[in-house]
């Protein structure tokens, strides 16, 4: 470790030791892209099955299904309901649940806009569990995550030698 990190550790701890309020920066939360239903994928039956991008589906790690979001992408799930939130990563393609012209429920694999689409996604049962939706099954959820065309402001500081 070089001085200047000694230094500024000290500094820290200095200011830590003499119970003196620290003024923490605010983390930066994406603005929220989506609202709408959110779903989760049940019993763990899948459990091992092969999700859309190749990978198996293991029902209590923080993933999730979207439409057309890219694979990998992280995402801030917010319920307003319970002000629970979760961060999880997209790694399968759905909802297909859409409601008919009829009012019934139908499944359809399809990514179109254009569907009446029952939610925007859906949950492993880890990232529900967290949200506190798994009693509800279907809550109404804010989806934030940074648009990679906009500049997100975002710097990560690390001390490196």
């Amino acid at each position: 470790m070089s001085l200047a990190q000694w230094a500024i550790l000290l500094a820290m701890y200095s200011q830590l030791a003499t119970g003196a309020e620290m003024d923490w920066p605010e983390p930066e939360v994406p603005p929220v892209q989506e609202t709408g239903v959110a779903s989760w994928y049940g019993d763990g039956s899948w459990h091992g099955d092969v999700t859309a991008n190749g990978e198996k589906f293991d029902p209590y790690e923080f993933t999730c299904a979207h439409r057309n979001l890219p694979f990998d992408t992280m995402i801030l799930i917010e319920n307003r309901a319970n002000n629970r939130r979760v961060w999880c990563r997209i790694n399968d393609r759905g909802p297909y649940g859409i409601t008919t012209e009829d009012g019934t429920w139908d499944y359809v694999v399809s990514s179109s806009y254009d569907e009446n689409w029952r939610g925007i996604l859906d949950m492993s049962i880890a990232t529900a569990e967290a949200l506190g939706t798994m009693e509800t099954g279907l809550q109404s959820v804010h989806i934030r995550y940074w648009d990679e065309s906009l500049p997100s402001g975002f710097h990560l500081a690390s001390l490196t030698p």
